[in-house]
């Protein structure tokens, strides 16, 4: 729930072409026909499945291109605008292409609606498989189930409740706002002697954020029972993060620990304690996404003590095997799992 500046804000790529003929009142003409012999893939649900039971052979590409041929994938990250889900949707894209399947990606700009249209267009194009970050499930799931019902195979990445006709592939963000909040929590017993006023940063609007904030508490709560939580605030982008800590501040001038459910957000709450004069001995600030600023940050030392790699990379990768495996009719996970790290200086060093 990789996001962001974690609200994302992209640049639109919806084909001009594709978005005349979902306008021109003429009904869409379905997905292609499958390759002969092709048989739906094997959904397993018995256990949650990991990159290894994404590895692919070549006789599976073999498939895959035969049951694709001359239609598409289409990939729809949240936005290109976000260093995670541009360098997923990027690396999605480029393991496709070395397969030798034709992918369309399109920038939906963090907007659920445009996230309907390119699903609808993407249909339309022919495209037998979609690969989708979901924004909003409720709002996306009529669009979705109406592909699936088409034929369109769906790789979600990204949350878990909308592979219809198809698998998940995504982080867990329950597990990542945990392996951020254990973090924090020992860094306060070990440093802090176990009391510090911490901060939360959220995203209620996204459903994933919300796990994230929620695990965070929880694990601030069991590693550093002393701490105080004096709340959880708006975050998600450097903006919100810096207004909502300028807040905070003046009603907790105390706060000496941040727990953000990104790092974009957390770059505005380092801004803010930084401006209030905090001790960078005594303040820590911990993120999740590894970005590169934030890599950078943890490297130089100061407040922002650690962040939670999400893979981005890998997971773009994996989405990629996951559509291949579908396409082939393979046996697969319905639920599988990207691996987490949580990064710190000894890490970088």
């Amino acid at each position: 729930m990789a996001m962001k500046k974690w609200l994302w804000l992209g640049s639109m790529a919806i084909a001009l072409v594709g978005l005349a003929a979902c306008r021109s009142g003429a009904p869409p003409p379905g997905p292609l026909p499958a390759a002969a012999g092709w048989k739906a893939p094997v959904i397993l649900t018995d256990r949650v499945g990991t990159a290894a039971d994404l590895a692919v052979s070549p006789e599976e590409v073999a498939a895959a291109k035969a049951h694709l041929g001359s239609g598409i994938v289409g990939l729809i990250p949240c936005t290109m605008a976000n260093e995670y889900h541009s360098a997923v949707a990027k690396a999605a894209r480029k393991a496709l292409s070395d397969q030798g399947l034709k992918a369309q990606l399109v920038d939906p700009e963090a907007r659920s609606e445009q996230q309907i249209s390119a699903i609808e267009n993407l249909t339309a194009a022919g495209a037998k498989a979609i690969a989708i970050c979901v924004l909003d499930p409720a709002v996306l799931q009529s669009a979705l189930r109406e592909a699936a019902n088409a034929g369109v195979l769906l790789v979600q990445f990204a949350g878990r409740e909308s592979a219809f006709n198809g698998i998940t592939i995504s982080i867990d963000d329950a597990e990542l706002g945990r392996a951020a909040g254990e973090y924090a929590g020992k860094l306060i017993v070990q440093e802090l002697s176990g009391r510090a006023q911490a901060a939360i940063l959220d995203y209620p609007d996204l459903p994933n954020a919300v796990l994230r904030a929620n695990a965070i508490e929880q694990a601030l709560k069991e590693q550093a029972p002393q701490a105080v939580i004096v709340g959880r605030y708006l975050g998600g982008t450097q903006e919100n993060g810096l207004k909502s800590m300028e807040a905070a501040l003046q009603a907790h001038p105390g706060i000496n620990v941040v727990v953000s459910i990104n790092d974009a957000g957390a770059y505005g709450a380092r801004q803010a304690l930084l401006a209030a004069g905090k001790d960078p001995q005594t303040t820590l600030v911990v993120g999740i996404d590894a970005e590169k600023n934030a890599l950078a940050l943890i490297e130089q030392g100061g407040i922002y003590r650690g962040t939670v790699d999400t893979q981005p990379a890998k997971t773009g990768e994996m989405v990629a095997a996951g559509v291949v495996k579908l396409l082939a009719g393979s046996r697969v996970p319905r639920d599988i799992k990207v691996p987490i790290q949580v990064i710190t200086r000894a890490d970088l060093d």
